[in-house]
Order: C-alpha cells, then structure tokens, then sequence
C-alpha cells in the first residue's frame, strides 16, 4: 500500500465520519405488538431526517397505523422548548387539532387529534415522544398514528361519540408511549 492511498482512505474516512448523522434508524420497529417496517425515508442537507414505518405491508400513502421518527442533528434543546414550539405549530393549523402537551421525566409528550376534513376524510391520532439525548447530538420525535375513518351518524352527537372514542384511544397509546422502553440508537 502506498502512502498517499492510505492518506486517501483515512480523508475519506474522517469525511464520512463528519457527515454522518450520530442517530442509526432502526429497519424495523415493534410498537404495541405489531412490527413495523421502514418504507420511507427522507433527508435534508441541513441535517433533517424522516423515517416512517407501516404494518401489514401497507403502503406510505394508505397506512391505518404509522410509526414516524423525526430527527433533526444539532438541534439539541430541552423538552419544555420543543412543547412550546410544537404548540406554536399547533395553534397555526386550521383547523386546530385538539391537542394536550406534557413532560415526564426527561421527555416531551404530545396528543393530538385531527378530525375530519375536505382534505382528510379520517380521524387522526396522534402520540409523540421527544427525546432529548446528547449522544444523540439532536433532538428525536418518536411518533404514533392511527387513522379512523368517519362515523356512519353525522350528528353533532354522532360525531361527539366518535371523537371520544378516538380520544380514549389517543390516551392510552401516550400511556403506552410514556411507559415505552425504546430508546434511539444513538453513537
């Protein structure tokens, strides 16, 4: 081996180094009994990362259950600053879902429902589970979704049975979520 390939190798190996993001997507996830995939994955320059996960071979486009996992590098912040952001967000959306954020222990929680619209005929639950961890060099959103369709009865009393419904179901999966053992993997 002659010296200016090894210099060569070790530059390409420090300049992977540097662009490479501390935080390792799993290829699968088992949330709530169920194993769900990696089908999609998108990344940003700035160091942004999306990573969505179905069941049942479901496709990205017409899943019922999703488990995403939002990473964004070096935006490391505190679990109170990323609820006041995601709150922030929140209020923005029309029409406002409904929405309970909250700490535990080192962590940021989030349940949010989205009812019906023009755009999406579904209810759509929502749980989050913020990760604050340096190793991480990041913050990581841990993600839940279901997707319910309409009721049948479009009564206003209709419709106040069906979010409940959604909304019991909404807080037992952020139990679930909350009492979760997984952790990213992070080097």
């Amino acid at each position: 081996m002659t010296r200016q390939w090894l210099t060569g190798l070790m530059l390409a190996v420090l300049a992977t180094a540097l662009h490479a993001q501390p935080f390792s997507a799993p290829e699968q996830i088992v949330h709530a009994g169920k194993t769900y995939k990696l089908a999609y994955t998108a990344s940003q320059p700035d160091g942004r990362a999306l990573y969505e996960y179905t069941t049942d071979d479901e496709s990205i486009e017409n899943w019922s259950s999703l488990v995403t996992l939002n990473y964004a590098q070096s935006r490391v912040t505190v679990p109170l600053k990323w609820i006041e952001s995601l709150k922030a967000s929140l209020d923005r959306e029309t029409p406002k879902p409904h929405y309970s954020l909250y700490i535990a222990g080192t962590n940021g929680f989030a349940k949010i429902i989205y009812e019906p619209d023009a755009k999406n005929p579904f209810y759509e639950s929502d749980v989050h589970k913020s990760f604050h961890i340096k190793a991480c060099d990041g913050l990581l959103v841990y993600q839940f979704a279901r997707k319910y369709p309409q009721s049948a009865d479009q009564s206003d009393a209709g419709k106040q049975a069906a979010l409940k419904q959604v909304a019991e179901e909404n807080h037992q999966f952020s139990s679930a979520l909350e009492k979760s053992d997984w952790l990213p993997a992070c080097h």
